[in-house]
């Protein structure tokens, strides 16, 4: 892929991105980190764009760590599936055919 310039936006300021990836992927994240910012602000809190931004950045790593060991346990769950229709095989394989 080649490297563009893709333009975002958050926190009332522009942002000139370069980057290898689909500008359609970056504007995706732009607009994740905005509805972070969106929904703390919501709940009321007041804080400098630096605290704000801190916690988004927080919050999206939260996400990503729960997503990451989520697909962590049903990728054991999937092995171990696996193991068990293996030995279903090997169990198979050795009854003796008529």
């Amino acid at each position: 892929m080649t490297t563009q310039q893709v333009e975002i936006s958050f926190l009332s300021q522009k942002f000139s991105i370069v980057t290898d990836e689909d500008p359609e992927h970056v504007h995706h994240a732009a607009q994740r980190v905005q509805a972070h910012i969106d929904e703390l602000r919501e709940s009321g809190l007041v804080m400098s764009s630096d605290r704000l931004m801190a916690l988004v950045a927080l919050n999206l790593a939260g996400e990503l760590i729960k997503q990451e060991a989520s697909g962590q346990t049903n990728l054991a769950h999937v092995v171990e599936e696996l193991d068990s229709l293996v030995e279903q095989a090997n169990s198979l394989a050795k009854v003796p055919l008529r």
